[in-house]
């Protein structure tokens, strides 16, 4: 390492520079995972330092990266004195080749990363608090008002920012309207506001022959362990549980816990209205069973209408399906997970590239409609500059799109996040698909989340 990106390195959260020994030992074998508004005036510019390079890594998408990708290129023409490797990969490589990165100093200077896997980062000392005055915001508080409080409480600790938001979304109920229609159900009407109304109404929605569906009334995602908290992590909050207690103990196996995976259960062993094993739905189309019309509802982030109309031209034609909130044990509390994306800082990166990489990100945020245009219906972390453009305003149920990202609440917050996913998706699995005791299942599977735990302080200490 040259001596000028030795010199002006920052701390992270726990006031340490990370080491190539430092990382090892902390993170062991342990999983890295999957892997402006208005007001902020005119974007600084770099044109004024010296020649400097840096490296940006990101995920691949076939929409958001391509639009990422074109603000670096807008960039870089306009700073001509800055050159940025930018690369991308699957979400799983990103995380390994972050986690080797670190391991053999040559992790990229900037990077962007799941909010979930904030945790991660921060535990480790790996990434740099952001100066919110760089990024175009008088104060912390300024910026803390421009978004999601979810957002914020897992890109915020101890009053400094580690996390520059790109996109941030909650997922919701879409239901296919001309199923609800067929079975006597005003899709507007009838929608389901609470578990139980979901379980009834997905039963009145359902079409069996034999022992066999040939319509399933609901369905939640078995593909991915990721979705499985997804769509679990709501119930369990809204049934008054938690996923650790102030000591860093798993309270998974809770009554709220209980009452949580007996919810989750219930449209296949009460309702009888769904088969968690007839499924079609593949990692880049999770919704398929929706697409294909073998499900009436199915919880998912925001639909894309070129996805649509890929997989269902009828139903890209007609529109007949309907994004609602998901429902909730209150049905005036209805809110679902939200995640979504940020720009980080290696910690290890020297200040003129933190500088930069300041500068840069900045820039690529700050034409929010041009962002619209190229990734819509994904949206903005940002609240402001953005939703009420003609643009914008015009896109189908927009209203309910922005409502389920500014009400839903983040993922479990710990560093041990992947294995956590790892061992519900397996609990969910014993419940739903062998019909598994849920309390035996839920003690089993918060041991495990425990051990995990003190395996990760063990190799950190």
């Amino acid at each position: 390492m040259k001596k000028s990106e030795r010199e002006g390195k920052t701390s992270g959260i726990g006031g340490k520079k990370v080491t190539r020994r430092s990382f090892l030992k902390g993170v062991g074998t342990v999983g890295l995972g999957l892997a402006a508004t208005s007001a902020l005036g005119n974007v600084a510019s770099a044109q004024q330092r010296g020649p400097v390079k840096i490296s940006l890594w990101t995920w691949e998408n076939p929409q958001q990266r391509p639009w990422i990708d074109k603000r670096v290129k807008q960039y870089i023409e306009k700073n001509k004195n800055v050159q940025v490797d930018f690369q991308w990969f699957t979400f799983t490589d990103l995380g390994k080749k972050v986690a080797v990165g670190y391991a053999t100093g040559t992790a990229p200077d900037g990077f962007s990363t799941g909010t979930w896997l904030m945790p991660t980062w921060l535990t480790r000392n790996m990434i740099a608090p952001l100066e919110v005055k760089q990024l175009g915001y008088a104060s912390l508080d300024a910026f803390k008002k421009d978004y999601p409080e979810a957002f914020i409480a897992g890109a915020v600790k101890n009053d400094k920012l580690y996390g520059y938001p790109i996109w941030f979304y909650g997922f919701l109920n879409y239901l296919n309207t001309n199923h609800f229609k067929s079975a006597g159900l005003n899709p507007e009407r009838d929608q389901p506001k609470t578990w139980e109304e979901l379980g009834e109404i997905a039963k009145k929605l359902a079409i069996k022959k034999g022992d066999k569906f040939e319509r399933q009334g609901f369905k939640f995602a078995m593909h991915a362990a990721m979705w499985t908290m997804i769509q679990f992590n709501p119930i369990l909050r809204q049934c008054g549980g938690n996923w650790f207690d102030k000591e860093g103990k798993c309270t998974l196996n809770s009554e709220a816990g209980v009452r949580a995976m007996t919810i989750r259960a219930s449209i296949i062993r009460k309702y009888r209205a769904e088969d968690p094993a007839d499924t079609i739905a593949t990692n880049p189309l999770p919704m398929m069973d929706f697409l294909q019309e073998k499900t009436a509802m199915f919880c998912t982030h925001v639909i894309p209408p070129p996805a649509v109309k890929s997989q269902n031209e009828k139903m890209a034609a007609g529109g007949y399906y309907l994004p609602v909130q998901m429902p909730g044990v209150d049905p005036n509390k209805r809110y679902a997970t939200a995640y979504g994306f940020n720009f980080v800082i290696n910690v290890n990166a020297s200040k003129e590239k933190q500088e930069v990489l300041h500068d840069l990100y900045r820039f690529v945020m700050s034409d929010l409609i041009d962002c619209w245009k190229d990734t819509k219906p994904f949206t903005p972390a940002r609240k402001s500059g953005w939703a009420d453009d003609p643009q914008v305003k015009s896109f189908p149920n927009l209203d309910e799109i922005i409502r389920t990202r500014d009400t839903g609440v983040l993922l479990p917050e710990t560093p041990v996040y992947n294995e956590l996913a790892d061992i519900v998706h397996q609990a969910v699995q014993k419940v739903t698909l062998n019909n598994a005791d849920i309390k035996k299942t839920l003690d089993e599977a918060t041991a495990l989340v425990d051990k995990a735990t003190e395996e990760f302080k063990s190799k950190k200490s």
